[in-house]
């Protein structure tokens, strides 16, 4: 129970332990403030929701990586992402406010801003959760009462439909782009390699014997320096056969040992974000395909293999899904409709005579 004393300042204090048995102290000049803080403090104890007014007071910045420690691990390519998040939108905003100081409005209102200056929806969505994990964190470890992340309203993500490009419109987009990187958007739209993935290839990977590209590694995106991870999924991990043709033009690069197959106009490391920005786009524009993004290679590239005849457990593997059940409920719609084909064989097994 709390107890309230009048000090000899005429001040009041309220007196109390929390439920380790440490005791705090509130001072009020007023003693009907004190008496409703008594109240409130004796409700918050017995249901259990009594945070130390203290705890909250550590700054966003120096709470972050506390509470990742705490959070669930992940891979090395999600904590990279999180981390440019939180340092390119999140910190400038937020990093030197006490945990117990960020409002909800002023959250409200940089979610607005965010949309406002014209980031897409999805990423909207994914630098707010770089806030609001943490800071629940921080709720569920005692430093605040409440998240001021609950009840935010988000941008709503409009479903993005898939594109598949034809092969005239892939010979297209391979002309149009700048001539260091045609051959990389048909290694794209053969393989269905993602482009992390493509730019950690490495000249070591393509077996000449075998005609085989093993993807063993991913480079990270916006990390300085360049930083190299595990693909996307432990079955990202995989070796893909060639065609002939695509492999001869693989080997005709040169790439041998650690040296990236595919690289900037001057050598170097691919620059995924400049790459997007410098070349892919405006190539599409050139084009005129309308809307493509660099992941539409990769469907495109299943579109092809399924049209070719691939198994959905060829696809999973080829394309390196975690299951079978992701790669159907992505790609499924592709495959003809097998159930009419089983039910004409059906008609001529012997039952209807």
């Amino acid at each position: 129970m709390a107890s309230i004393r009048k000090r000899e300042s005429g001040n009041y204090q309220v007196r109390y332990r929390d439920r380790a048995g440490r005791e705090h102290a509130q001072g009020f000049k007023k003693k009907a403030h004190a008496d409703r803080f008594k109240h409130e403090v004796e409700h918050d104890l017995d249901r259990g929701d009594w945070v130390d007014p203290k705890a909250g007071q550590v700054t966003l910045a120096a709470w972050v990586d506390e509470a990742w420690q705490l959070a669930r691990p992940v891979s090395q390519r999600t904590g990279s992402d999180r981390r440019a998040r939180m340092v390119n939108h999140v910190l400038p905003v937020f990093g030197v406010m006490p945990l117990v100081r960020i409002d909800r409005s002023d959250v409200q209102k940089w979610v607005n801003s965010l949309t406002e200056r014209g980031y897409a929806p999805a990423t909207v969505k994914k630098v707010f959760e770089t806030l609001s994990a943490p800071v629940q964190i921080a709720v569920n470890y005692g430093l605040l009462s409440q998240s001021p992340c609950a009840g935010i309203e988000l941008p709503p993500i409009p479903r993005t439909e898939m594109r598949f490009l034809v092969p005239d419109e892939v010979v297209r987009l391979s002309k149009a782009i700048t001539p260091h990187f045609e051959l990389l958007v048909l290694f794209a739209a053969e393989t269905g390699l993602r482009v992390g993935e493509i730019a950690g290839l490495q000249g070591g990977d393509y077996q000449p014997g075998t005609l085989t590209i093993n993807v063993k590694r991913q480079l990270l995106k916006d990390t300085t320096p360049p930083t190299f991870g595990d693909p996307k999924t432990w079955a990202g991990i995989r070796s893909l056969t060639l065609s002939p043709p695509l492999a001869a033009r693989i080997q005709n690069l040169g790439a041998v040992g650690d040296s990236p197959v595919f690289t900037r106009p001057d050598g170097g490391l691919l620059d995924v974000s400049n790459f997007r920005s410098r070349h892919f786009y405006p190539a599409v524009k050139a084009a005129g395909l309308g809307h493509v993004r660099i992941h539409d290679l990769r469907h495109t590239a299943v579109s092809a293999w399924i049209q070719a005849g691939a198994s959905i457990k060829h696809v999973t593997e080829r394309a390196g899904i975690a299951s079978v059940t992701v790669a159907f409920d992505r790609y499924g719609h592709l495959y003809p409709n097998e159930d009419r084909q089983l039910a004409d064989r059906l008609a001529h097994i012997g039952l209807y005579q």
